[in-house]
């Protein structure tokens, strides 16, 4: 290596003296480096290659969802009972139908409140022959490649110095329940999973398809995350859509119980009126009779109001439901889709290359710095 440092300290000094660098003195002094050039692109490929070798296969499913909103009941067709009853300050005389914006659905399926759903999820493992949950793999059966282990080493070794403390908080951690339902609340395995679980789910939307990708280290766990995965958004987006209309609804079908008993009761009293005032001709008793009887027709053109838009509300939500079929249904992989040895070989080795350009130059800039500030 002096040999080679000594040429290059000359063509530096020189460089200085003739105040200029030529380029043909430079190739051929990164011609007598190359066995250097090639020793670093060499080092470089070899690492590429223990990532390839520890990895392990990865199998990809991929299924398609066609998603479509229908238009539901206009508001303006629910109308005729806000001037009544005064539900036109509840929000009832001014409604339209919400969709959820397809492009959203990538990210919300990566959200904690979303993938909470799939942890508990068993999916098969020839491995261990027999179905697992998706925290028990990540924490207990998922393989990684060599650099992965050796960067979280120094984390093992800190853990192990405190075990005594860790176990006792993951004990505490793991047994304390999630009192409010508003606020999400995980422990660390748990975390781990999720965290695990958005690095092998991929959703993408398609013009009117969403694509979903599942990758797993066997064929038959990848493709029933896909399918679990799939039902799941299936009927997440269906909750969400809904919600809004199904609150609506429930208000008012109590409205039209309430409604039909006050109809009912009005009905009894001017019933009893009547029976218990037969024959007797008085005006007063007229002027009663003509306001019990408006109370009864006020009520059920309320209940009669309520009735139809409770009738127009369930359309609506029929019409609002998500149309969301299978396009594609979750096939079984084959071959493995990861580690791609070709396509990665063939990066480390121009990666390589580049190191080893760089190396050269690196020491082409550190032996000139360090001639420059000798000579100063």
């Amino acid at each position: 290596m002096k040999k080679y440092i000594s040429f290059l300290d000359g063509f530096i000094k020189k460089s200085l003296q003739e105040q200029e660098i030529q380029f043909k003195d430079l190739i051929n002094v990164i011609i007598i480096f190359k066995k250097w050039i090639i020793i670093v692109a060499m080092i470089v490929f070899s690492l590429g290659l223990i990532y390839l070798l520890t990895s392990s296969d990865e199998y990809t499913t991929t299924s398609k969802l066609l998603m479509e909103q229908t238009n539901g009941v206009n508001s303006k067709a629910l109308g005729g009972l806000a001037s009544i009853s005064g539900l036109q300050s509840l929000g009832f005389g001014n409604q339209n139908t919400e969709t959820l914006p397809p492009e959203l659905i990538p990210e919300l399926v990566l959200e904690s409140d979303f993938l909470k759903r799939l942890i508990y999820e068993k999916v098969y493992l020839q491995e261990v022959n027999d179905s697992i949950s998706l925290l028990e793999f990540v924490n207990e059966y998922e393989k990684h490649h060599f650099y992965y282990h050796l960067l979280r080493l120094p984390a093992k070794i800190k853990s192990l110095i405190s075990s005594k403390d860790n176990n006792s908080n993951v004990i505490t951690e793991e047994a304390k329940p999630q009192e409010d339902e508003a606020i999400l609340a995980f422990n660390a395995r748990e975390i781990k999973t999720l965290s695990h679980l958005r690095e092998r789910i991929l959703v993408e939307k398609e013009e009117l398809l969403i694509v979903i990708k599942t990758k797993m280290p066997e064929p038959m766990a990848s493709a029933q995350l896909n399918e679990v995965l799939s039902r799941y958004l299936k009927e997440y987006l269906t909750s969400i859509i809904l919600d809004k209309d199904l609150k609506n609804f429930k208000f008012i079908e109590e409205r039209t119980e309430e409604a039909k008993n006050r109809v009912e009761q009005t009905q009894k009293t001017l019933a009893t009126f009547r029976d218990s005032n037969r024959g007797i001709n008085s005006q007063l008793l007229k002027t009663q009779e003509d306001r019990l009887l408006a109370d009864f027709n006020l009520e059920f053109s309320v209940y009669n109001s309520l009735a139809q838009q409770m009738e127009q509300t369930r359309i609506k939500v029929q019409n609002s439901t998500p149309l969301m079929r299978t396009f594609q249904k979750p096939q079984l992989p084959i071959n493995p889709s990861e580690p791609k040895y070709l396509l990665l070989g063939i990066a480390f080795l121009v990666l390589g290359g580049i190191m080893g350009v760089l190396f050269f130059f690196g020491l082409l800039i550190f032996r000139m710095l360090a001639i420059h500030f000798t000579h100063v």
